[in-house]
């Protein structure tokens, strides 16, 4: 495992290398991840005690790594996704196709690979109760797998939904958005409970996309072509009801899957081309005009962004 404690040593090996062949910038794989957790270190930094980073899946290689306080790029992984999230400690999981990598905050190599029982694995959350992991994929008959404290061998479990995200509140009761007979739809696996149970919605909501807790309510994304939208969500018994619409302004494209942090909502978005080459930050539950962007530098016009997340480690 290399995270950012690996920066001194590699800083000696560079220097060897400028020693050996003159005063010159570090080349290869040493080279470039040093490169990588020093950028990582300075964003750290930057951004203050809690070290907010921003992790969005399918660019830069991979998994670009982006400093939340400047929007400035600062590395790179090499693992895509589909789907991206993170817990309490920091702990970044990517989901890719049939499996999700692990990465510490700030590491810049993987500290844990789980294996799915099938493929094409999407939007996933961790449980703050529990540590639970839990990850939408697909199989012959269950598609949605739930790692206990992020390791071993999943449970399985059936939504009973065309699924598409998942995400967990606050008590540990997980939630999937997906499609309901080609409607969007809602699930509930209640906390300690051994099957889901299919959610009524009371109002009317579009195209599934990601479910979060946002510290007061469930917040489900329905994004269609230049219509975004998050709907804040009671919980009652089998029943949702919409407490809020909030419409996001500034994107004509598609949104895919948002994270919020820190009273704003992040999203990944298509605007000119098809796929999703831009990060923009709203106030959150506000919304308005998009606050600002982020700077992927010379990956801009290669991006195909799928989802983003938010890490940051626990204050001491």
């Amino acid at each position: 495992m290399r995270t950012l404690i690996s920066v001194t040593l590699l800083m000696g090996a560079a220097a060897l290398f400028a020693g050996c062949g003159g005063s010159q910038p570090p080349i290869g794989a040493a080279g470039a991840m040093l490169q990588n957790a020093t950028a990582i270190a300075r964003a750290r930094h930057a951004s203050g005690s809690s070290g907010a980073l921003v992790y969005a899946a399918g660019g830069c290689g991979g998994t670009c790594v982006l400093s939340y306080a400047t929007g400035q790029l600062v590395a790179s992984l090499p693992t895509p996704g589909d789907g991206i999230c993170s817990d309490s400690n920091g702990n970044v999981f990517i989901s890719n196709n049939n499996e999700v990598v692990e990465y510490a905050h700030g590491g810049t190599e993987p500290i844990a690979t789980l294996s799915l029982p099938g493929t094409d694995a999407a939007g996933c959350s961790v449980d703050p109760t529990t540590g639970n992991l839990a990850v939408v994929f697909i199989n012959a008959e269950d598609d949605i797998a739930v790692f206990p404290g992020a390791q071993g061998t999943p449970t399985l479990y059936t939504s009973g939904l065309e699924s598409e995200y998942c995400g967990y509140d606050a008590s540990g009761n997980l939630f999937v958005s997906g499609y309901n007979a080609g409607q969007p739809g809602l699930s509930e696996l209640p906390s300690g409970g051994s099957a889901f149970g299919k959610l009524s919605i009371d109002g009317s909501i579009i195209t599934p996309g990601q479910i979060q807790w946002d510290g007061q309510h469930m917040a489900y994304e329905g994004g269609e072509k230049g219509q975004v939208k998050i709907f804040r969500l009671n919980i009652s018994g089998s029943a949702a009801t919409i407490a809020q619409t909030i419409a996001i302004k500034g994107i004509s494209g598609r949104a895919y899957q948002s994270w919020i942090y820190g009273g704003h909502i992040l999203f990944p978005y298509s605007s000119h081309h098809a796929q999703a080459k831009n990060i923009g930050l709203w106030k959150y539950p506000k919304a308005g005009a998009k606050v600002r962007g982020f700077n992927f530098g010379t990956y801009k016009n290669t991006l195909n962004l799928a989802g983003v997340t938010v890490s940051v480690t626990p204050s001491r």
